[in-house]
């Protein structure tokens, strides 16, 4: 970089975004940074839970354990006497990471939290996470972003917009994460005292679901092989090694169904769907195995419900499927038309743009 980047960087960014850059802390946002809109606390407020919505979608979806959220809220009480600074959610994301949003939300990952060893790391955790997430739009924003923001908050997006403004926002935000080299700092014991190694046991359970995870990785590679068999077996291990956690039921279910087993796909994504109702991508693969059965009354409610969580080609695709088959002509030409304006390169672009042609015959 040279000095004159150097300079309109730090004059475009400000001091405090740019060391968190240098500390590996966040990426900036690649677009035209703007001055920030005058938004009232409520607004901040409602953007922030509209783009927490999204982006749990696009992270794993919510990770549901009531003990851990009673843990992170007892936390949050001692250290800032109350919640209102301190609104955490997480995500079923192994990657250690976490994400500041407007409006003091929080995501952070499960695998940011098997990373905390000590009620002292947490707590500065809990303070660098909510410092950011209080300047979290001041420091990054963009053109694009106070578009989409302008947009959000006047509802201009229309139902299954794969371009909507909160999604926008979602990935803008995503790319202003604070992963591994940010999270070095929490190991920074600032006190000069012994750290407390009292965790809730909450934490400490998530550190044993890791070999259950590993082997989720493991099994993944081996499907990416075409090994079919150990793929699922290592698949199994991984559900016996980490019972009842979401992400392995629904790599499990799928990999079930992909080897056409239709009955023990379905109890596992049915188990998923039952653990995670929130997540788009259980929604889709239960929805799929049911529009395979034929069973398109089923079908359609959990692809309705996926592409409500987060539209994307593929569930749309599927719901057009759907549609198409149940004789909904209409709303499937409506679905492809989408799905080919999105992305008309992609092989679900050119396979809509196929089914359209013949739909309307070639016109």
């Amino acid at each position: 970089m040279t000095i004159v980047g150097f300079k309109n960087i730090m004059g475009l960014v400000g001091l405090g975004a740019f060391l968190l850059l240098i500390a590996g802390c966040a990426g900036l946002v690649p677009q035209v940074p703007a001055e920030p809109l005058p938004l009232t606390s409520a607004e901040k407020g409602r953007l922030g839970e509209a783009i927490e919505e999204r982006l749990l979608q696009m992270l794993g979806g919510p990770y549901h354990d009531p003990s851990l959220a009673a843990s992170l809220k007892r936390a949050c009480l001692d250290q800032f006497q109350g919640t209102n600074r301190c609104k955490i959610t997480v995500a079923d994301l192994s990657s250690p990471a976490l994400y500041p949003l407007p409006g003091g939300h929080l995501i952070l990952t499960r695998g940011l939290l098997t990373e905390i060893n000590s009620d002292d790391e947490l707590t500065f955790l809990l303070e660098k996470g909510v410092a950011l997430a209080a300047r979290a739009y001041e420091d990054y924003a963009t053109q694009e972003m106070n578009e989409a923001m302008t947009a959000q908050l006047a509802g201009y997006d229309s139902k299954y917009d794969l371009d909507a403004a909160d999604i926008r926002l979602a990935r803008l935000f995503q790319e202003a994460a604070c992963e591994v080299g940010c999270l070095e700092l929490s190991r920074v014991n600032r006190t000069g005292k012994p750290e407390s190694t009292k965790l809730p046991d909450s934490f400490r359970r998530l550190t044993t679901l890791r070999p259950g995870y590993e082997l989720l990785s493991r099994a993944r590679d081996f499907e990416k092989q075409g090994d079919e068999a150990r793929s699922i077996a290592t698949y199994l291990q991984a559900a016996t090694e980490a019972p009842d956690e979401p992400r392995i039921l629904r790599a499990l279910g799928m990999a079930y169904l992909r080897a056409g087993q239709f009955q023990s796909s379905r109890l596992h994504l049915q188990k998923a769907v039952k653990l995670q109702p929130d997540y788009y991508r259980s929604r889709m693969g239960l929805g799929y195995l049911y529009l395979k059965k034929g069973q398109l009354q089923q079908a359609s409610q959990e692809l309705v419900e996926s592409a409500s969580l987060l539209p994307v080609t593929e569930n749309l695709f599927l719901l057009a499927e759907v549609r198409e088959k149940s004789g909904a002509l209409k709303d499937a030409i409506a679905l492809y038309m989408m799905i080919v304006a999105a992305d008309p390169d992609s092989k679900l672009g050119r396979s809509s743009a196929s089914r359209l042609a013949h739909a309307t015959g070639g016109q």
